[in-house]
């Protein structure tokens, strides 16, 4: 499916561009805080591209505290801990999100989709499958 091997570069392109661009509101770090933000982020979408969730959800937790304030960054931690099952985590961190998205409205939008996602899978039971379109909160 070729929308599979799309989506990770996306995810890539989002994250680095928002890396750079944070909330205007945020102190400004060096730009090597910047530098090691994209490169953590980058890691981290080359492993989930490998389907390795753990190490990707592990690497944005290494990049958060460089830039603590990243929607994004909450946002793609969020879509993994759905992912991995930890539903009160993605939806905890989706309104994180959301709390620093300013005017973005389009990932406002997908927060606001992963908040509804996990909050769904939380009424089933762990061993259930939950039937979501994960391309939608990406």
């Amino acid at each position: 499916m070729p929308t599979k091997n799309f989506l990770p570069g996306l995810i890539l392109a989002f994250c680095a561009v928002a890396s750079l661009c944070s909330v205007a509101a945020e102190r400004r770090a060096p730009s090597q805080s910047n530098s090691a933000s994209t490169t953590l982020i980058e890691t981290a979408s080359r492993q989930y591209e490998d389907g390795q969730l753990d190490p990707a959800a592990a690497t944005l937790e290494r990049a958060l505290p460089i830039q603590p304030n990243n929607p994004a960054t909450l946002h793609y931690l969020g879509v993994l801990r759905l992912q991995q099952g930890q539903y009160q985590q993605a939806e905890t961190l989706a309104v994180r999100s959301n709390m620093r998205v300013g005017r973005d409205v389009e990932l406002r939008n997908r927060n606001l989709q992963l908040i509804q996602a996990a909050q769904q899978a939380k009424r089933y039971s762990p061993s259930a499958k939950l039937p979501l379109n994960m391309h939608s909160i990406l």
